[in-house]
């Protein structure tokens, strides 16, 4: 049993206990002094004596060691750990390229720095740096779209509380520079003699983009059965390439309807009928590659459709002999706008063909094609309100 003895004044004691733990080199009993810490009676410095005894008879140390120091503000992460983390868990549509525009751009500029320190001004600066190279309004736009998309991340997450980009004043955001006049495709008969210099297949593809407004990955992901539809004038939209549309946001499966132009059944008749001819059936390509001689290479992904770089390579090839110059872009959809606008269709209907969100944004990129004829009641002048036989002031 130990000693407990007491030093200290009445209003403020403080007790001691001595006990015995081991033995000297010469084989005399060891004792240990040891402050009771928080022991305000007799009766605490006691307790305290019987644990440290009762822990000595087991082996152990009179006390446990104390844990070790723990920091209570954790090291803040760097960004480039978490902008990865991100872009290797995009799934969205343009994930490719939005992970180049991640690793050219976003990583060098914010990757040394925490979440924490991007703050508005950060933001600022770096739009300010943007604004002095070369890229184009459209690119710094997606850019900063690109940093917004990562903080809702972040917060959804809880590695973020504010999101900087939804700080910046709408007029302070880059803009996309539009052009306002881009050639279109009006000669009729150029568009027939590009329709046979592209051949059988590709003629038919550009036939439908020129005439429907169809984007070349729209044409290429044409099924079988979206065909169905062309008694009733209309073709149903369900893939862009092998993926889902570009409208469909969230890959909920999104469909549109095109129009049909009205000798599209006479027109795509043949090609058709020797699909269905070989077996094709309802979720079957229109349009399935065939090569024309063997291959050097096999492709390494499973679409067995058209892809860009052959549908443009045909375009160039045809477009110069046939002397026109726009791309294929200018030649199909944007032909498709440009004419009907002209021609007098309403701005909704060409919006809806279109499948754009708005007929805002079809506003945005065609304003030029909107309107251009008034009735007499607008035009109306002041010569009605001014006598025709008042010359004062008319010099003679």
């Amino acid at each position: 049993m130990g000693t407990i003895f007491k030093r200290g004044t009445r209003a403020n004691p403080r007790f001691y206990f001595q006990y015995r733990e081991g033995r000297l080199p010469d084989g005399r009993p060891r004792y240990t002094t040891h402050a009771a810490t928080g022991a305000r009676t007799l009766e605490d410095a006691r307790k305290q004596l019987a644990v440290a005894e009762a822990r000595i008879a087991q082996g152990l140390p009179p006390f446990p060691e104390p844990p070790p120091p723990q920091t209570t503000e954790p090291r803040p992460e760097r960004l480039a750990a978490l902008l990865t983390e991100w872009k290797d868990a995009l799934v969205n549509r343009n994930a490719a390229d939005d992970r180049s525009r991640i690793e050219r751009h976003l990583l060098p500029r914010f990757g040394d720095l925490s979440i924490e320190t991007v703050t508005l001004a950060v933001v600022m600066r770096w739009l300010d740096e943007l604004r002095k190279t070369s890229l184009s309004g459209q690119t710094r736009r997606h850019l900063l779209s690109l940093l917004s998309r990562f903080f809702s991340w972040a917060i959804e997450r809880g590695l973020a509380s504010v999101n900087p980009v939804k700080m910046i004043p709408q007029g302070k955001r880059p803009k996309p520079q539009r052009p306002r006049s881009v050639p279109w495709l009006e000669d009729d008969s150029k568009v027939t003699a590009l329709i046979q210099e592209l051949g059988p297949v590709v003629g038919l593809m550009f036939y439908l983009g020129n005439r429907s407004g169809l984007r070349t990955g729209e044409i290429a992901g044409l099924r079988m059965a979206d065909m169905e539809f062309l008694q009733e004038g209309t073709i149903r939209v369900r893939y862009s390439w092998d993926g889902p549309l570009k409208e469909d946001k969230d890959g909920s499966g999104k469909i549109k309807w095109v129009p049909a132009p009205v000798d599209a059944g006479t027109v795509l008749k043949i090609h058709l009928a020797r699909r269905r001819l070989i077996g094709a059936k309802g979720e079957d390509l229109v349009f399935p590659f065939e090569p024309s001689k063997p291959q050097n290479r096999r492709r390494t992904s499973t679409w067995t459709g058209y892809r860009k770089e052959h549908i443009e390579h045909c375009w160039d090839e045809a477009a110069e002999k046939t002397g026109v110059q726009l791309t294929w872009y200018q030649a199909t959809r944007h032909s498709f706008v440009s004419r009907n606008l002209k021609n007098g269709a309403s701005l909704d209907e060409v919006s809806a063909a279109l499948g754009h969100s708005s007929p805002v944004v079809t506003r945005m990129y065609y304003d030029h094609y909107i309107r251009k004829t008034f009735s007499s009641r607008l035009r109306q002048g002041i010569d009605a309100a001014t006598p025709a036989n008042d010359t004062r002031g008319v010099p003679e």
